[in-house]
């Protein structure tokens, strides 16, 4: 734990550290040995002092590619503790993996319920590397979280400069580290050396104490995330990948294409036709697309018994997890397309 004397003159930001390569020396994901621990990497950063106090806690020390479930139950947990306390901080900052960063933030602006600032911040290229990010991101996350203007705004990623929503941001590159983008809409606001922070825009869709989603209602072994599947649509794919995972999915995504379809095929078993064969065993079926730009109109997917439902601006990976604690308060289809309008 790492705290400054000063603590009356600053804002208060916790750093819940998991890993990643803005953590990682060396270039080897395979060992918690090759990542700093969350003192480790304060220390790295004096300079974090001059913007906040900082306390932190160390959740795990993994690649983002490595993360499940268990570590965002233990991410919530960490965070609701403090927010709850006697003495909550100004903020939270969670340094993350880059490949999952925008998933696990954008679960934890549905699950959280507090309205107290939450970065998710990352890196591209680890620490001794030529241009090193991460700690400009990790820099800039807590100048985020310990702005008042952060208040009520749900889970951001910060990168780059840049403020994103959880729900908009996509990792749409590697290496570069300008790979995250807003495509819909854009950032929220912008995190510029030597300015204050400032936003632009806010969403309109729900967030923290907002949302209908409890953990504390939903033990981990019951949160349905690992049985929702991704599949894929492409050209001539059949029926075999949707056969094969329809007795046991929670759920399937689609990641269709830009009109909002699956693969059809004018003979033979199509893919379309094996996702009408899991909808009529109830098993609810999310229609994305494999783009970045678009959207699919949550009530207008026509699948037998009203189970298809389209994602809206979500990607595949967004719509899983909107989807998994959407089966946390309901199977109603009807109900599930509400939550895809909604969130």
């Amino acid at each position: 734990m790492t705290e400054s004397s000063d603590a009356h003159k600053k804002p208060h930001v916790h750093i819940v550290a998991t890993g990643g390569t803005i953590a990682n020396v060396g270039g080897e994901y395979d060992s918690p040995e090759n990542f700093l621990t969350a003192d480790d990497l304060i220390e790295e950063l004096p300079k974090l002092e001059e913007v906040a106090n900082i306390t932190s806690t160390g959740i795990s020390r993994l690649g983002s590619s490595h993360l499940i479930p268990d570590v965002w139950y233990d991410v919530y947990e960490e965070i609701m503790l403090h927010a709850e306390s006697d003495d909550p901080p100004d903020g939270f900052v969670i340094t993350h993996g880059s490949n999952t960063s925008e998933e696990t933030a954008y679960f934890l602006n549905l699950a959280l319920d507090t309205d107290l600032p939450v970065v998710v911040t990352a890196a591209q290229r680890g620490i001794g590397k030529v241009g090193h990010d991460g700690f400009k991101n990790l820099f800039d996350a807590v100048r985020t979280a310990a702005s008042p203007e952060s208040v009520g705004r749900g889970a951001l990623l910060v990168a780059n400069d840049e403020i994103h929503h959880s729900r908009d941001v996509s990792k749409l590159a590697s290496n570069r580290p300008d790979a995250w983008e807003s495509s819909n809409f854009g950032k929220v606001g912008i995190a510029s050396p030597n300015q204050p922070i400032r936003f632009y825009r806010s969403t309109a869709r729900k967030s923290g104490t907002d949302t209908v989603f409890s953990l504390s209602e939903t033990p981990l072994e019951e949160f349905p995330l690992t049985d929702i599947h991704i599949v894929y649509s492409a050209l001539g794919e059949d029926n075999t990948v949707v056969d094969a995972i329809a007795d046991d999915a929670a759920g399937i995504v689609v990641a269709g294409f830009m009109t909002g379809g699956a693969a059809s095929r004018p003979e033979g078993p199509s893919q379309s036709e094996a996702l009408e064969r899991a909808a009529k065993k109830e098993i609810p079926i999310v229609m994305c697309t494999r783009g970045s730009y678009g959207c699919i109109e949550p009530k207008g997917q026509d699948l037998p018994g009203g189970y298809g439902i389209g994602g809206d601006t979500l990607r595949p990976q967004k719509a899983r997890i909107l989807l998994a604690l959407g089966l946390t308060k309901t199977s109603d289809p009807e109900e599930l397309k509400d939550f895809f309008e909604t969130y």
